[in-house]
């Protein structure tokens, strides 16, 4: 898959459809950072620059996924897969075994080759997730989608996988951009959670990325 890193967010990154965003979720607004629209101000600074000097570290195969903050606000994370290997091997990192229920939604079908399935079927290998706390769905599979699928329609009920934290597959990302975006999303999620009074001003200090 080709990498990708034009982002959407400019809607997103504006104070009053931010705070409209929040009600629209049910939440009611019980307070406001003073900076708020400054903050998103840096954001766009960053966005822009990080995007304009954008080096990429891609060695091989790249798994890329589309990230929805809301229907009109999205961007692109690049993983590269031979990097999030090595970042195993050095970490010596054990395999789990995951529900297939829990991530078989993410594939997408018409990604699939239908003539590699039964060669995934066989394949033991652990598939790759990238552990995504913003994602409605976390555990972001990067690695081994055909895996997933041969083996949910073959009726097994798990699959050894390599559950990478954000502080590992941080690290596997195709460039600063992708960092970047995952930091803001994060950002985003975190300063919501403190707006409509689910996260206290000193935990969202311990939260936040900076930023630039």
């Amino acid at each position: 898959m080709n990498a990708k890193y034009n982002p959407n967010l400019d809607a997103m990154l504006n104070e009053r459809y931010y705070l409209k965003s929040i009600e629209a979720k049910g939440a009611r607004i019980k307070y406001i950072p003073s900076n708020l629209g400054q903050e998103f101000l840096n954001y766009k600074k960053c966005i822009k620059d990080t995007l304009a000097s954008n080096v990429l570290t891609i060695n091989g195969e790249v798994f890329t996924q589309e990230f929805f903050i809301d229907q009109y606000n999205y961007y692109f994370i690049n993983w590269c897969i031979p990097t999030a290997k090595r970042l195993i091997l050095e970490n010596q990192l054990k395999p789990v075994k995951i529900d297939l229920k829990g991530i078989i939604d993410q594939v997408r079908k018409n990604e699939i080759d239908q003539k590699y399935l039964p060669i995934a079927l066989k394949n033991e290998q652990p598939i790759i997730i990238a552990y995504y706390p913003t994602c409605p769905q976390p555990s972001v599979v990067i690695d081994g989608n055909h895996r997933v699928l041969a083996k949910s329609e073959a009726g097994e009920f798990t699959i050894n996988a390599f559950d990478l934290s954000p502080h590992i597959h941080l690290q596997a990302m195709t460039s600063d951009l992708d960092r970047l975006l995952y930091k803001i999303h994060h950002n985003l999620t975190s300063i919501g959670e403190s707006i409509a009074g689910y996260l206290s001003a000193a935990d969202l200090k311990r939260k936040l990325f900076t930023i630039c």
